[in-house]
């Protein structure tokens, strides 16, 4: 049957809700010197390890542009170290400094803590509960990006041969 508008409009807004939720009640005060996002750029960098600024870009799904004034101020406050790509001397690779991965064992470490006194009442079972449903919602968005990526090209092809 599939779920109604109205459900589907009141999980988008929960989603939106509970994100601005965590970001004003679990931030750490260094994450406020940074841009939006930076943190999260942070946190995608480590788990890719060292690459290009382009294909993490590509990666989070961000613009070119945006990354590089991500990487810069990184870079710039030591949380980021660019180096050669050994590979192509004429490219930079990027990755999270010590300092960095410091930062993010403090920011990881104060969440739970901070996540763990909200859901004090809650039960395991819950909790494990509400993490398979985040999981599947994830996934299942995952799946509907990909499929959309996989028929872009497909549709474009189409529409170059039906101009002829």
């Amino acid at each position: 049957m599939g779920v109604s508008p109205d459900t589907a409009q009141n999980l988008l807004d929960e989603l939106f809700l509970i994100s601005r939720a965590l970001r004003r009640t679990l931030a750490q005060p260094e994450e406020s010197s940074l841009l939006p996002g930076g943190i999260s750029v942070l946190v995608n960098l480590e788990s890719a390890g060292p690459c290009r600024q382009v294909d993490l870009a590509a990666q989070i799904g961000i613009s070119a542009s945006a990354m590089s004034r991500h990487i810069t101020e990184l870079v710039t406050d030591g949380y980021v170290l660019r180096n050669a790509d050994p590979d192509d001397g004429r490219a930079i690779r990027v990755e999270v400094s010590p300092t960095g991965h410091e930062l993010l064992g403090r920011i990881r470490e104060s969440r739970v803590r901070g996540v763990q006194e909200v859901l004090a009442d809650w039960s395991q079972t819950d909790a494990e509960h509400a993490c398979y449903i985040m999981h599947k919602l994830r996934s299942d968005l995952i799946a509907r990006d990909s499929r959309s990526a996989a028929a872009a090209p497909q549709k474009n092809s189409e529409e170059r041969r039906n101009a002829h």
